[in-house]
């Protein structure tokens, strides 16, 4: 897969500061991205688990947000929850540069 140069300059917001993307159907979208699992309301089901590599097991077997930085924003796990204990919301655009930024230091 060939990497591609995405430049902060050609970062796109919506009308609240957040990052947003257009779709191939010309449409401003605003990804959620992954914030935490409420423990209280987590059944472990383990269906976020099984879905996506942002989820891992704390000590106590217990659910967690491990690896948010890794979190495409595409809200599956929000709609699969059945307790509905994820909480997902958008990332300021602020916030996107900073994660473009480490991960190209950390690529280097």
């Amino acid at each position: 897969m060939e990497n591609v140069e995405v430049k902060e300059d050609e970062l796109l917001s919506d009308e609240n500061g957040n990052y947003a993307y257009l779709t191939l159907g010309g449409y401003l979208y605003t990804p959620a991205f992954l914030e935490t699992i409420d423990k209280e309301k987590c059944q472990n089901c383990e269906q976020c688990l099984q879905m996506c590599e942002t989820r891992d097991l704390d000590e106590e077997g217990n659910i967690i947000a491990a690896y948010s930085e890794l979190c495409s924003g595409c809200g599956h796990c929000v709609n699969l929850c059945p307790s509905k204990g994820i909480k997902a919301t958008p990332l300021p655009l602020e916030e996107m540069i900073k994660r473009m930024r480490r991960r190209k230091e950390e690529n280097r």
